[in-house]
């Protein structure tokens, strides 16, 4: 294989100018050829120049990949990538149902429950089993006695084992865990009040062996772990004291703001879709294992803490895994005012961004090695994860919640009722 102008011989990524190679530290455009995903990397001065000429030498993946991790020295991006799409017979499959006891009573916030039921959270704080093949909801808890805002935007968690859920302010800072076999609230949350307006609560359950445990924030730049059974905090750990202005960070002093947490599906990797000042968004994730048995310090300064991707004034987009390390992510670029509509795939244990290709908008849910992208304003796409392709579109379908055992979707009707949508048909 012929070596490139970056040094390596390897499959040519695209083009970029001589200028940029000699020089590193340069700001630079991205131009897209408008074919697929292919791009160019470009001086100021080459810019301006509209088709490729001798300054321009083909690069690898890795080092188009590495100048792109330069994000606060891109001027700009000329052109749009090329969105594909491949004929199928997919479709999604809906059934209504209406379940009369729910007349009225609209439900804040809905999410999987088990094997193929949903758990939902009205406006008088009651917990609810949905089933589609039952009219009458079961009630498994209520947090109406807490101090819980209903009339403020609600998240509902529920445990992998089904038998706990979390109730939260969703941009506020308390909330609270309800063990849904007894209906009795075990832990009060609190992440305190310093920016939460801002960001999405931090909490998630995940399975640690037998155990069914839980993470979240205690205060803007601390997660721990707990015991939802029991409340119990497993993760205790204190930080020395902070000094004087103007001197030294104390060590494992976190200055990131905690939001938005994913767990992988295997329930060993932890993505943190945070940020800091000035503002800018970082996606991290980090080793749950090493957390829970190793090294309490793990979600600070730990050794699997990896930086996926920085985007300025950009945190808690849409995200979801497509494996048991890959994580896919919204956004093609280097600023929140320029982002494309485009899926990412980063591997969560190196932190490398593996590949990426546009078109996919909304929120993000796996569907094997489908890619479902639901947007208010455009519905739901299906998207090929290894070609980059469209498959299928359906303009009704704006659901609030994903069911990953039975694989359905959840939508909430504006004239009441629930619909779920199940993906039918063939990609080939």
């Amino acid at each position: 294989m012929e070596t490139l102008a970056c040094g390596h011989a390897a499959p040519i990524a695209g083009l970029s100018c001589v200028h940029l190679l000699e020089n590193e530290d340069a700001g630079y455009y991205i131009r897209f050829t408008g074919k697929g995903s292919s791009m160019d990397l470009l001086c100021e001065d080459c810019s301006r120049i509209s088709h490729p000429g001798q300054a321009h030498r083909p690069i690898c993946g890795d080092c188009q990949q590495s100048t792109m991790g330069r994000i606060f020295d891109i001027i700009g991006v000329i052109g749009r990538p090329e969105s594909r799409a491949r004929a199928t017979n997919l479709r999604f499959e809906h059934r209504e149902h209406a379940f009369p006891s729910l007349a009225g009573r609209k439900p804040l916030a809905v999410a999987a429950l088990g094997a193929s039921s949903w758990l939902a959270v009205d406006a008088e704080g009651t917990l609810l089993r949905l089933d589609f093949n039952e009219d009458t909801p079961e009630q498994l808890g209520s947090v109406s006695l807490t101090s819980i805002d209903f009339a403020a935007p609600l998240a509902l968690h529920v445990s992998p084992c089904a038998r706990f859920a979390a109730v939260v302010h969703q941009h506020g800072s308390i909330g609270v865990v309800v063990d849904l076999s007894t209906g009795a609230v075990t832990m009060r949350l609190d992440r305190g009040s310093y920016h939460t307006e801002h960001c999405d609560f931090s909490v998630a359950f995940f399975r640690d062996a037998e155990r069914t445990l839980l993470v979240h924030a205690t205060a803007w730049n601390r997660l721990d772990l707990s015991d939802p059974a029991t409340g119990a905090l497993l993760s205790t750990r204190e930080r020395p004291p902070r000094g004087e202005p103007n001197q030294p960070i104390p060590a494992h002093e976190l200055d990131y703001f905690h939001c938005g947490l994913t767990v992988s599906p295997n329930d060993e990797w932890l993505v943190d879709d945070g940020w800091v000042w000035h503002p800018v968004g970082i996606l991290t994730s980090l080793s749950l294992g090493r957390w829970v048995r190793e090294n309490v310090w793990e979600s600070e300064d730990g050794p699997s803490r990896r930086r996926l991707r920085e985007i300025p004034y950009h945190w808690d987009g849409p995200r979801c895994f497509v494996g048991p390390r890959i994580l896919a992510t919204w956004g093609f670029g280097s600023d929140a005012d320029m982002l494309i509509d485009a899926a990412l795939f980063h591997d969560v244990s190196t932190g490398k961004l593996l590949r990426w290709f546009p078109g996919p908008r909304g929120a993000f849910e796996c569907d094997g090695n489908l890619l479902l992208a639901s947007a208010v304003d455009t519905g739901t796409a299906v998207w090929d994860i290894e070609t980059g392709e469209k498959l299928h579109e359906d303009a009704t379908l704006k659901p609030a919640a994903w069911h990953p055992v039975s694989r359905r979707f959840l939508t909430v009707l504006p004239q009441g009722g629930l619909r779920e949508s199940t993906l039918s048909g063939t990609a080939w």
